[in-house]
């Protein structure tokens, strides 16, 4: 049942709305086109403004008159004044209601008028707020580390000499000291100590010594204790950056005096019988060389080179390179049960 013309107008009136010449359903003022039929109702704003719904027993009240009205305007094109579609006229045929098709226009309307921010919005938004977190946004998606570099990662760790540690029994140990004036050379420590705690902490593995060297502050004084020759020894050293000691390996290797040279080849870390003590044995000393010409020979175990213990293969070579060419040093070998003593010059090596 349409609405009264005389009804229809008061309520328009009243409500600031409009009456849809083609199928009589009250409107809000300002609209192109009938939200019901589709009808054009004439150039207005309202349809780029909010859109405003109508109560439902407004739009319950002419179900029958809408559908009536858009068959009939469905039926020809010259009918219905130009709101004729041939999608309206193909859903006619197809026994379809006509009344959805306006309908399913306005929808479409109403979704392509939603506007979407361009790409370059979001991608600025995410990088923002990646640096605004640190990247801590990124990490459920495993995209945090995989962009940092490993150096980025170890940098702030300090350091003490080695620059490798191995898990032993006791503890941890480490074959030379190096480069010199490192904290551990400056502690008295030398390669095949094995380092039992520090700063505190048991030691029990090579990864846990450098968990233990990440969380110290550089420039920290730490105590040592550490076992030689089945003996408990501590001492104290001071850990420094990596910068530090990257200037320490650069002024030893670029040294005016160059590097010391001794003459032997083909050693191994060897146990000294009947003592608790190891010592790197030489099986080959070359002729006419320093150790050669002051008396060593093959098989002679070295146990003690100016004045540091020796109880690892790279110690040994270690301290000869350290030492300064034509300078005279002791060093302490064992030859069979025999404890024998070398005043050696050392030479330089080319």
């Amino acid at each position: 049942m349409q609405p009264e013309p005389k009804q229809a107008a008061a309520h328009a009136a009243s409500e600031e709305i409009t009456i849809c010449p083609n199928c009589h359903v009250p409107m809000p003022s300002m609209l192109r086109f009938c939200r019901s039929c589709g009808y054009r109702l004439g150039e207005g704003v309202a349809e780029y403004a909010e859109t405003v719904r109508l109560p439902n027993q407004q739009r319950a009240a002419t179900p029958s008159a809408t559908t009536a009205s858009a068959a009939a305007n469905a039926t020809s094109p010259q009918s219905g004044a130009g709101n004729w579609s041939p999608l309206m006229a193909s859903a006619q045929g197809a026994g379809r209601p006509v009344a959805h098709a306006p309908a399913y226009f306005g929808e479409c309307q109403k979704k392509s008028g939603r506007r979407r921010a361009p790409w370059i919005v979001w991608l600025v938004l995410g990088v923002t707020i990646a640096s605004v977190t640190g990247g801590s946004m990124l990490s459920p998606f495993g995209l945090r580390n995989r962009g940092r570099s490993a150096a980025s990662r170890s940098a702030a760790r300090s350091y003490v000499g080695p620059n490798k540690f191995e898990t032993t029994t006791g503890g941890v140990t480490f074959d030379s000291v190096m480069p010199p004036g490192s904290p551990m050379d400056k502690a008295g420590l030398v390669g095949g100590d094995i380092i039992t705690a520090f700063d505190g902490q048991m030691v029990t593995s090579a990864d846990q010594l450098m968990k233990l060297l990440v969380a110290t502050p550089v420039g920290k004084t730490v105590e040592v204790i550490y076992t030689r020759d089945g003996e408990t020894k501590r001492t104290q050293l001071t850990t420094i950056s990596k910068d530090e000691s990257g200037r320490l390996e650069e002024q030893f290797g670029s040294r005016i005096e160059g590097k010391g040279y001794l003459g032997i080849d083909d050693w191994e870390r060897v146990p000294i019988p009947g003592t608790n003590l190891y010592g790197v044995r030489i099986d080959d000393v070359v002729k006419n060389d320093p150790a050669y010409m002051a008396g060593m020979r093959d098989g002679d175990i070295i146990i003690e080179f100016d004045g540091t213990p020796i109880r690892a293969s790279r110690e040994l070579i270690a301290r000869i390179k350290r030492a300064l060419p034509n300078s005279v040093v002791k060093v302490i070998v064992m030859r069979g049960t025999e404890r024998l003593e070398f005043l050696i010059k050392i030479g330089v090596d080319d």
